[in-house]
């Protein structure tokens, strides 16, 4: 279950930032996570809740848009999809190259202060 490890990571880039800036309370976490990750949404919200308890964080919403997979495929070009395989999604073939689709960022975070 790597949903707790990411939960934490996220917690605690959050409470830096909210450090940072001198924050009272942290009220939404805006993430993109490609699907190469695996990461299962829900998942990542429970893990968020339960580690934000007692927290800036605590209550916290994450707003998690998913990123597609991005391949280079010699015939086709370049192709997203909303699934990972290991061959093109159009022809089939089994010389691509992913290009995008493996990341998790945190675009941004809304505090109060």
């Amino acid at each position: 279950m790597h949903e707790l490890g990411l939960a934490t990571e996220i917690l605690d880039v959050a409470l830096a930032e909210a450090a940072r800036h001198q924050a009272k309370r942290i009220t939404t976490i805006y993430l993109q996570v490609g699907v190469i990750r695996a990461v299962e949404h829900e998942h990542l919200s429970f893990m968020f809740d339960h580690l934000s308890k007692g927290t800036l964080a605590e209550g916290v919403k994450l707003s998690i848009e998913q990123m597609p997979v991005q391949v280079e495929c010699p015939s086709c070009g370049v192709i997203e999809s909303a699934a990972f395989a290991w061959e093109c999604p159009k022809c089939k073939g089994n010389e691509i190259h992913i290009m995008g689709g493996d990341a998790l960022d945190i675009v941004s975070i809304d505090i109060e202060v």
